[in-house]
C-alpha cells in the first residue's frame, strides 16, 4: 500500500516524464513508440527514486500532511494539488507541457 506522500511523488514524476517525452517527441527526437516508451519509463523511474530517497522533500510533505507545519502546510498541499490538476489539464487539452 502506498502512503499519500509516495502517491504525490509518483504522480508528479509521471507528469514530469510525460512532459519531457512529449517535448522531445515534438522536437523530432524519439520517433518510434519504443523510444518514447523507454524514455518515459526510465525518466519516471529515475526521478521517482531520486525524490523518494531525497528525505527533505519527503519529510516536508509528510509534515504538511500531518499538520505539523500548520495552516501553511495545508496551503502548500492545496497549491501542489492545484498545480497537478492544472498540469494534467494542460497535458490533456494541448497534448504537451506548456512552459
Amino acid at each position: 500500500m502506498f502512503a499519500p506522500v509516495e502517491v504525490i511523488i509518483y504522480l508528479v514524476t509521471l507528469l514530469g516524464s510525460l512532459s519531457i517525452v512529449s517535448s522531445a517527441g515534438s522536437a523530432g527526437y524519439l520517433n518510434s513508440t519504443f523510444q518514447r516508451g523507454f524514455a518515459g519509463v526510465s525518466t519516471q523511474i529515475v526521478s521517482s527514486n531520486f525524490l523518494l530517497n531525497y528525505t527533505n522533500a519527503e519529510s516536508f510533505i509528510r509534515a504538511c500532511l500531518g499538520g505539523e507545519v500548520g495552516f501553511t502546510g495545508y496551503l502548500f498541499i492545496f497549491s501542489m494539488a492545484a498545480l497537478i490538476i492544472t498540469w494534467v489539464s494542460n497535458l490533456i487539452d494541448y497534448k504537451q507541457a506548456i512552459m
